[in-house]
């Protein structure tokens, strides 16, 4: 009995490191964002590779989205700055369609104003359509900028 249950343990760990395996090199993971769109067209949204280093302020931090299009869009994807954040961070992305594929990628460009410790809150859509009840469609995140030394104080 013990043998079977050894090799019924370190068969479910196996599997598991090689579906993580698996998993990492997916090419989902290597955007900041990844976006799902499930067959309703309902959009979630996590986090994905970590965030680049702080670029000076007023400068534009390029973060990839990865699109899941489980629902074959082709709507616009949408992203806004939502709440306190929106004051310290401008946010710039294409707003071209989806291609329908099952995978897609934007890019966004973050725009911070200030050195300061910026808690953003980003909310994507498809089509400017109402956010989700859940808040699946919102992520939350800690950004900063360097200061310019040559900037005017």
């Amino acid at each position: 009995m013990k043998p079977l249950l050894f090799l019924l343990i370190f068969g479910i760990a196996a599997a598991q490191v090689e579906d993580h395996a698996h998993h990492a090199a997916s090419p989902v993971d290597d955007g900041q964002f990844i976006v799902t769109i499930n067959p309703e067209a309902r959009v979630s949204v996590v986090l994905g590779a970590p965030l680049p280093a702080p670029s000076p302020c007023g400068t534009a931090q390029e973060l990839k989205v990865n699109v899941v299009n489980d629902g074959f869009v082709t709507a616009p994807l949408q992203a806004a700055v939502i709440g306190d954040g929106a004051r310290y961070v401008s946010l710039h992305m294409d707003g071209a369609k989806l291609s329908g594929e099952a995978k897609d990628t934007r890019t966004l460009r973050l725009i911070p104003h200030g050195p300061e410790l910026v808690d953003v809150t980003m909310a994507f859509s498809i089509d400017n359509n109402l956010g989700d009840l859940g808040g699946r469609d919102r992520v939350h995140f800690l950004m900063r900028c360097m200061k310019n030394e040559m900037q005017p104080k």
